[in-house]
């Protein structure tokens, strides 16, 4: 019996002791049984960097390496959420807690299976904040090496500038891609003798029409996609590009670029090789100043030029009628892959 109340009194002293750590931890760690609460947003305003893991095939159930990484800038620890919504048959969503406040980055599952091979905008939720981010369900950029514009990886052309063979650049298909808004581009690395280097973004549409997504001003911040070769268009056709405002020469300007077909299934020669099946398109700008009519657009014919593309080669050549200086042509045949 005594033996017993030993034992007894033995554990009751343990479950004290217990009771004062957990005690004693709760004090320490603060109170985890709330509700979280912060922003994706950075305090600028900005949804801060989302990053999507893992491949996202159409009737393919998505699986533990399906995630997205999430910065989250905690102000009152507790139990999370983060979820996104259900479109295209599949989200995100998970929960947890945090006991420590300010940034925190989590790990956020994805549920369901992609129904359409799309690029599909998902917004994630959390606390009373909201961010978007582009998963890729599969689709990739059209990539073909018997078009105007060949974009299969690994492509590369080698260009000349003027009358110097010394000075020139490499034009390379990356085997990378980008996803902006609701259109697939594949990304063309041009390397110089002397860096900078660059990267050029195209993509096409399947029906003829070859875009780039650029700024035609540096000093403008707005980029477009704009149809700068259409091989479905007959001689004499003339289409645009959107306007963009910029500064230029210290003057507040608009600009956009106008594209006439100048010749169709032609022959040219640069740099002694042949090319044929080639379409010939002249480029002119447009300017005015942002504070005249729409209509007062003056043409700068100094500065126009005709590309030419070949039938399952690509770009050849950008002639500058008025400054051959600025010619670019293709050094030799390119390598299609």
């Amino acid at each position: 019996m005594k033996k017993f109340v030993a034992i007894l009194s033995l554990l009751f002293s343990f479950i004290f002791f217990m009771n004062a750590c957990k005690k004693d931890l709760s004090v320490e760690t603060g109170n985890t049984g709330g509700t979280a609460m912060g922003t994706v947003l950075d305090s600028l305003g900005n949804c801060q960097q989302i990053i999507v893991h893992g491949n996202y095939q159409v009737d393919s159930i998505l699986t533990d390496s399906n995630y997205l990484m999430i910065k989250l800038n905690i102000t009152s620890r507790g139990k999370y959420k983060v979820s996104s919504d259900s479109s295209n048959g599949f989200w995100f969503s998970d929960s947890g807690f945090v006991i420590t406040t300010g940034l925190q980055t989590v790990k956020i599952k994805g549920h369901g299976k992609p129904l359409l091979p799309i690029v599909t905008t998902k917004t994630i939720s959390f606390d009373s904040t909201i961010c978007q981010v582009n998963i890729n369900c599969g689709l990739l950029p059209l990539s073909t090496n018997t078009d105007y514009f060949p974009t299969t990886v690994g492509s590369n052309w080698t260009y000349y500038y003027g009358s110097n063979l010394t000075d020139t650049s490499v034009t390379t298909v990356s085997n990378l891609y980008a996803i902006i808004g609701l259109n697939a581009y594949s990304l063309f690395s041009d390397i110089y003798p002397t860096p900078p280097n660059d990267t050029m973004i195209y993509r096409k549409d399947g029906n003829g029409n070859y875009y780039q997504y650029t700024k035609l001003l540096d000093s403008s911040n707005t980029w477009i996609d704009y149809p700068f070769l259409k091989d479905n268009l007959n001689v004499g056709s003339y289409w645009e590009s959107d306007t963009v405002q910029g500064v230029l020469g210290g003057q507040n300007v608009t600009m956009k670029y106008g594209f006439t077909i100048i010749a169709q299934n032609t022959s040219v020669s640069f740099n002694g090789v042949n090319y044929t099946n080639v379409i010939n398109v002249q480029e002119v700008s447009y300017l005015k100043l942002t504070s005249d009519p729409p209509s007062l657009f003056t043409p700068q014919t100094q500065s126009s030029d005709n590309s030419y593309y070949a039938k399952g080669i690509g770009w050849i050549a950008t002639i500058y009628p008025n400054n051959s200086t600025y010619n670019i042509t293709a050094l030799r045949m390119p390598n299609i892959q």
